[in-house]
């Protein structure tokens, strides 16, 4: 008897909902834990208690606590890397505002001493730039993750666009010295 296609595609979108689900069940959990606890004292026990899942469930997602914060990071570090779009030095009030979007996450991942994590997520565009234009990237994924950090330890008290302002002219003159070159459009095809 042939699989209905039909129903082999809903079978499909019901589990990429039911992972979604919880998924997004233990990244809140987890997040709201972190408020109070300190990440090596949230047991896996403790967590899919407060997520209201399964322990089965837990580890068909994740190995480790952490891994749970490692998949948000990507989400993050993401949606910082398309804000930089082509043009770092003049996109800087686009990347903070997408940073200020996950103004309550960023505070908790360094907290649970996922600063790492961001950063080697941020590098992860190292992949995709010529060798000759690695070192300055890492220049400036230094920047991006040092300003996300000094921004998320003053509490995201500064408005984004006096930083971004601060952090324009800071970069303009990076540019001028031909930094900036490595995120050139151009320069990222070679």
């Amino acid at each position: 008897m042939p699989i209905n296609e039909k129903k082999l595609e809903n079978l499909r979108k019901a589990n990429a909902q039911s992972h979604q689900i919880i998924v997004d069940s233990l990244r809140d959990a987890l997040y709201q834990m972190l408020e109070t606890k300190d990440v090596s004292e949230i047991k896996v026990v403790d967590l899919i208690k407060v997520a209201g899942i399964s322990r089965g469930a837990f580890y068909r997602h994740y190995y480790l606590i952490t891994d749970v914060l490692t998949d948000d990071i990507q989400t993050i570090t993401t949606d910082v890397q398309k804000a930089m779009g082509a043009d770092i030095g003049m996109n800087w009030d686009i990347i903070l505002q997408t940073v200020y979007r996950h103004k309550k996450k960023i505070p908790l991942l360094l907290k649970a001493g996922m600063g790492m994590e961001i950063l080697n997520n941020i590098n992860r565009s190292l992949d995709n730039i010529s060798e000759e234009y690695k070192l300055k990237t890492l220049a400036w994924n230094g920047i991006i993750f040092n300003a996300i950090l000094y921004w998320a330890n003053r509490g995201f008290e500064d408005p984004v666009d006096v930083l971004a302002a601060q952090l324009t002219e800071l970069t303009q003159a990076l540019y001028d010295s031909k930094l900036a070159a490595m995120y050139d459009t151009e320069a990222r095809e070679n």
